[in-house]
């Protein structure tokens, strides 16, 4: 889990040219947000957090979020609904807010965000959870995205990180290590992934 997460340090931003802030759903709790009447985040929250980061360092960037429900039963609303509150209530311009709200999966975020890119020069700075990074990058270069800038966030090791004796904790790591491998190949093999990644793809 450690070395997936290592795929993409975090980037260092001032300085670059940044076109826009794309972030990917999965930090959010709709069902509940609509149960307690107010938006609510899981352990994924990290997500919002860099975004509301990134975006007042560059004040003219806007922010895409992609997102409907990867949920077997979908949920009450989208998951781009709670994101909406959450940054809008945070003090995002509304105008700067795009909104994706039909992807269920990481390869329909990149190919119908991609669809809502507004033409703008820099980087795009992809947003979303270390250990998911690997992929979420792979996908996006093969949707056709350019300038990818991969800022993860929503570490769950530290380097020299080593497995706690609780087996729920690992067990819950294991789980979401197979799953972004296991998605990754799948991707590959399907042609949803990008191996090796296009030139041009990634930044700089």
């Amino acid at each position: 889990m450690a070395r997936l997460e290592a795929a993409y340090p975090v980037p260092a931003i001032e300085g670059r040219p940044v076109a826009g802030i794309v972030v990917l759903g999965g930090g959010e709790e709709p069902t509940i947000s609509v149960a307690r009447a107010q938006p609510t985040v899981n352990e994924a929250g990290d997500r919002f957090l860099a975004v509301l980061a990134v975006v007042r360092r560059f004040p003219e960037a806007p922010v895409l979020f992609t997102g409907g429900s990867g949920r077997i039963h979908p949920a009450a609303i989208p998951e781009a609904n709670v994101a909406a509150a959450l940054l809008l209530r945070a003090g995002l311009d509304p105008s700067r807010l795009i909104l994706e709200d039909a992807s269920r999966t990481t390869a329909e975020n990149a190919r119908l965000a991609v669809e809502l890119v507004p033409d703008r020069p820099g980087n795009w700075v992809l947003v979303t959870s270390a250990f998911h990074m690997r992929r979420a990058v792979a996908t996006f270069c093969a949707a056709g995205w350019r300038g990818i800038l991969p800022y993860p966030v929503d570490f769950r090791t530290a380097p020299g990180f080593r497995a706690s004796p609780g087996l729920p904790e690992n067990l819950g790591l294991l789980t979401l290590f197979l799953h972004e491998v296991l998605g990754l190949a799948v991707y590959r093999a399907s042609g949803l992934a990008a191996d090796p990644l296009p030139e041009g793809c990634l930044a700089g």
